[in-house]
């Protein structure tokens, strides 16, 4: 299967634009996220890190039993 699309893309003109394009999406996309992380507020991290150990929530499996 590896071998259709690579051989299939060689043939094409512009393939390499593909590799390219999809490289910097995935660029862009890690620098937001850092860059979004980076500008969050120490209270919002800190509240986040402590939703798994949170008690207040009622699970579907508590409900259940």
């Amino acid at each position: 299967m590896l071998r259709f699309i690579k051989h299939h893309l060689a043939s094409e003109q512009g393939a390499a634009f593909y590799g390219i394009l999809s490289l910097l999406i995935f660029v862009l996309f890690f620098l937001i996220v850092l860059i979004r992380i980076w500008r969050m507020k120490k209270s919002t991290i800190e509240e986040l890190s402590n939703i798994p150990l949170a008690k207040d929530e009622v699970t579907l499996q508590n409900e259940i039993q």
